[in-house]
C-alpha cells in the first residue's frame, strides 16, 4: 500500500475475525433500515430547491446535531493540469507520478448540497453507537470508549464502511469527491481552502503542523469560501467514490478500479512522502482500501439538496 506514512493500528480487530461474518450482516442490515430513514427524510422533511425560495446557508443536522453549512448548486473547477518534471516520485520511492491522476482540469456543474462543518469527533461517533447499537468501535478506543480529554477531536481508525455507515445513520451521506472538492476550493479552483498560496501555519500539516492530532476547528485559518473548517489539515476525509480515472484521463494505472476508495485532503504527519508541496493541494487525491483504518484518517458527511418532483 504506497500510503505508508499512515500508520495502521493493529489492535483487537485482528482478534476477531471469528465473528467477522455476523458483522458484516449486522452492518448490511443497518445500512439497509437507515436506507429506508434517509430515503424517507429526503422525500418529507429536507430542504428543497424551489424557485424564489432561499436555502439557509447553515442548518442543524436533526439526526446527529452536526451544524452543516450550504454549497449552493453551480459550476466549479475540479482538478488540475500540472506536471511533475522532475519526476519528484522517483526521487522519493513513490511510484505513482505527482498529479497525473487528477488531470484534467475541468469545470463540473454540482446540485446544491450541505456538508458537516467539521469532521464527526469522537464524542459524535459515540453518541451514534449508543443509539444505534453498531459494535464497531474505532480501533484504538479501549474499553469501548475514546481516551479522556479528546471528545472534540476527529474520530479515526475508522474503516470506509463504519464512516458509511455513521452517515446513514444520520440521513447523510459521505461526499463524493466533486462535493469535497468543491466545498474547500469554491467556484474558482482555488489551490486551497483560504486561496491559492500556501501559507505557513494555516492547517494542520506536514512540518508546519502539530504532527499529532488536534480538535476540529483548531485552526481557524484553515476554512474554505464555504466556511467549512479542517478540509486541508489535520486528517484526511472517506469520500464515497471508487479510485477511478477522471473522464478523458490519460494515465494508466494498474490500482484504479472498484477496489480502493479515495480519500481528500492532508493530514497531521510524522514522517514520510506525504510532506512534499504536491500533497498540501486541495485537487490531491490519495487512494486506501475502504477495509483498513488509519490514524489520521477521519470522515465528515454531507446532505443532498433535494428537490420536490
Amino acid at each position: 500500500m504506497e500510503i505508508f506514512y499512515l500508520r495502521k493500528h493493529n489492535g483487537p480487530r485482528l482478534l476477531i475475525a471469528n465473528v467477522v461474518l455476523n458483522r458484516r450482516i449486522s452492518l448490511l442490515c443497518l445500512i439497509f433500515i437507515a436506507c429506508i430513514f434517509f430515503l424517507s427524510a429526503c422525500s418529507g422533511s429536507c430542504d428543497c430547491e424551489e424557485a424564489g425560495s432561499a436555502l439557509p446557508l447553515v442548518k442543524i443536522s436533526a439526526s446527529d446535531g452536526k451544524e452543516m453549512v450550504l454549497v449552493p448548486a453551480g459550476e466549479f473547477i475540479m482538478g488540475t493540469d500540472k506536471i511533475d518534471k522532475e519526476n519528484t516520485h522517483r526521487k522519493i520511492g513513490a511510484v505513482k507520478p505527482l498529479y497525473l491522476d487528477q488531470h484534467p482540469i475541468r469545470k463540473i456543474n454540482l446540485k446544491a448540497f450541505y456538508i458537516d462543518k467539521y469532521e464527526v469527533t469522537n464524542e459524535e461517533y459515540k453518541k451514534f453507537l449508543d443509539a444505534s447499537g453498531y459494535d464497531e468501535l474505532p480501533g484504538h478506543w479501549e474499553n469501548g470508549m475514546y481516551a479522556e480529554g479528546k471528545e472534540k477531536y476527529p474520530v479515526t481508525h475508522v474503516t470506509w464502511r463504519e464512516a458509511l455507515t455513521y452517515a446513514l445513520w444520520a440521513q447523510k451521506t459521505l461526499p463524493t469527491e466533486a462535493q469535497w472538492e468543491k466545498a474547500a476550493r469554491g467556484t474558482d479552483g482555488l489551490n486551497f481552502p483560504w486561496g491559492d498560496n500556501y501559507e505557513k501555519g494555516k492547517s494542520n500539516i506536514d512540518t508546519d503542523g502539530a504532527r499529532a492530532l488536534k480538535k476540529v476547528g483548531s485552526y481557524p485559518k484553515d476554512v474554505s469560501p464555504y466556511k467549512v473548517y479542517d478540509l486541508a489539515g489535520n486528517v484526511m476525509e472517506w469520500t464515497m467514490d471508487w479510485y477511478l480515472p477522471y473522464p478523458s484521463n490519460t494515465y494508466k494505472n494498474p490500482r484504479f478500479g472498484e477496489v480502493l476508495k479515495v480519500l481528500r485532503g492532508n493530514a497531521f504527519q510524522k514522517a514520510g512522502h506525504y510532506f512534499l508541496d504536491a500533497y498540501r493541494y486541495s485537487f490531491s487525491r490519495t487512494e486506501a482500501d475502504p477495509n483498513d483504518y488509519f490514524e489520521n484518517v477521519g470522515f465528515r458527511c454531507a446532505l443532498p439538496v433535494v428537490s420536490p418532483k
